[in-house]
């Protein structure tokens, strides 16, 4: 994953309460009810955040969010 589209994306989802989202090196952690999970790409990591985010009823927010780094 580009490091500065991971940036934007993990800055995106600062305002999110029911997991954090990290830059770091080449991919996303996300950190989420005291679990990790680290995505090198990006294709993987939608699929897993919605799910996670279908649990604290945020779905709506992670598609707004998506929709904007959509190419």
């Amino acid at each position: 994953m580009d490091a500065f589209r991971a940036k934007r994306i993990a800055d995106s989802f600062s305002d999110m309460t029911t997991f954090h989202v990290e830059n770091r090196t080449r991919g996303l952690l996300i950190s989420f009810m005291g679990n990790r999970a680290y995505f090198v790409r990006e294709a993987c990591f939608w699929p897993f955040v919605f799910k996670v985010a279908l649990a604290g009823h945020e779905e709506s927010a992670v598609a707004e969010i998506e929709s904007e780094f959509i190419t």
